[in-house]
């Protein structure tokens, strides 16, 4: 499964080629596309803010071709363990990207992500960047 963070979202929205590309040759290869609910609302308030109902739209229209996954439970204990782990590092992250990257650790996903810097200490998540 491959897993598109908030950024690359917003590069294929903003017609990115490269990234365009790169999205239509994993479905080529039959990787499945999802994303958090995290992404959604971070892609969804940013329109909201700039009242662009038109990408509003086309965004919904996207997501009806990716599955979408939520915070349980065990996306919760995953979370706290990279948050822990990072605070013992003397590193911090956001709590969206840590709960960003704990659904995609508790799913055996792969992360696609240009923000490769807010990713690469959390142990167990595979990141691929596109850019």
């Amino acid at each position: 499964m491959i897993f598109l963070d908030t950024d690359i979202i917003s590069y294929y929205f903003n017609a990115n080629i490269k990234i365009k590309e790169k999205l239509l040759e994993a479905i080529d290869n039959n990787n499945i596309i999802c994303a958090t609910v995290i992404n959604i609302y971070e892609i969804l308030k940013g329109l909201r803010w700039k009242n662009n109902k038109s990408k509003e739209k086309q965004f919904k229209f996207f997501l009806e071709d990716v599955i979408v996954f939520s915070i349980d439970d065990g996306v919760i204990e995953i979370a706290s363990d990279i948050y822990s782990n990072l605070r013992k590092k003397g590193k911090t992250i956001g709590d969206a990207d840590i709960l960003i990257a704990a659904i995609v650790i508790k799913n055996n996903g792969k992360l696609v992500t240009n923000n490769t810097s807010h990713y690469e200490d959390i142990e167990l998540l595979n990141l691929i960047n596109w850019i």
